[in-house]
């Protein structure tokens, strides 16, 4: 009977040690379980917080980004918008200097038909001046209008003429050269020269600018007068008849062409040498006296 109970009571420590086995291996089977879902729990938040933190990063980026656009745009407008007042400022400057150049322009041009007038208005006083025997008032207006424009060959011509009318013949030549040199083509300013080389006594320097005054303008009637005389005084009386008749073909108005011609004719004994001169005083009374 104490067998059966030890041998009863080895087997319910038996069993109880298995169950203790049992329930230990169940308990460390659900740790183990409890410790995989808490770890898989632990591993899924870390992701999530990964994720997050990843996605926070993207966001933080793309933010950035966008600022940095944001600056560059801003910067890009802030330069389109100093290129455009930079180049309205250098429009405005542009379009003074323009408006400037204009005014200026214009006060030029006004300046320079004023001068022009001015010297037009005196270079007739001159002519005026010289007609009317007052030589000296002549040359004044004619330096003014020389002053106005020193490249006026008219002047020059006009202020010779006044020094050649004085006597002064020297002062006469230099403005006559000075007047060719302006216009190498001017057949009055040869032909006026030539009366001063006549003046001088150099006939034949005279000569030379007569014919080239003829070349420069074979219809000078001023021209074939000039030489005319020049041949009366050279003696070639028909050279000189012939110079006259054409002056006065050329211009039939040229009273000192008939005055001149009426004189040698007279010279030579020819009595229509009358008519002539009293041509010559109905068409200019101050000739031929």
């Amino acid at each position: 009977m104490l067998a059966r109970r030890v041998r009863t009571s080895m087997g319910a420590v038996v069993v109880t040690v298995l169950l203790i086995g049992v329930g230990s291996y169940a308990f460390v089977r659900h740790m183990r379980v409890q410790q995989a879902e808490l770890k898989s729990e632990d591993d899924r938040r870390a992701a999530e917080e990964d994720r997050r933190a990843a996605e926070a990063e993207a966001n933080r980026k793309l933010e950035e980004a966008g600022k940095q656009r944001q600056a560059a745009e801003q910067e890009r407008q802030a330069r389109a918008a100093a290129e455009a007042e930079a180049k309205r400022k250098s429009d405005e400057v542009e379009q003074q200097r323009i408006a400037a150049l204009r005014v200026a322009e214009e006060e030029g041009k006004r300046a320079e038909a004023e001068a022009r007038t001015r010297y037009a208005a005196l270079v007739s006083q001159g002519n005026t001046d010289s007609k009317a025997g007052n030589y000296d008032r002549a040359i004044a207006d004619y330096n003014e209008a020389i002053r106005l424009d020193p490249k006026s060959a008219v002047a020059f011509i006009g202020r010779g003429d006044a020094y050649t009318n004085k006597g002064d013949h020297d002062r006469a030549l230099a403005d006559y050269n000075q007047a060719i040199r302006v216009d190498p083509k001017s057949a009055l300013a040869f032909s006026d020269r030539g009366v001063a080389y006549a003046n001088k006594g150099d006939y034949d320097r005279a000569l030379a600018d007569f014919n080239e005054a003829i070349r420069l303008v074979p219809k000078s009637a001023h021209a074939y007068r000039n030489r005319g005389v020049l041949y009366v005084h050279k003696g070639d009386n028909d050279r000189a008849i012939g110079d006259f008749n054409e002056a006065i073909r050329l211009d039939p108005n040229n009273a000192l062409a008939f005055c001149n011609r009426g004189k040698l004719k007279l010279n030579i004994n020819d009595a229509s040498g009358n008519a002539d001169i009293a041509k010559a005083r109905q068409l200019d009374p101050s000739v031929c006296q």
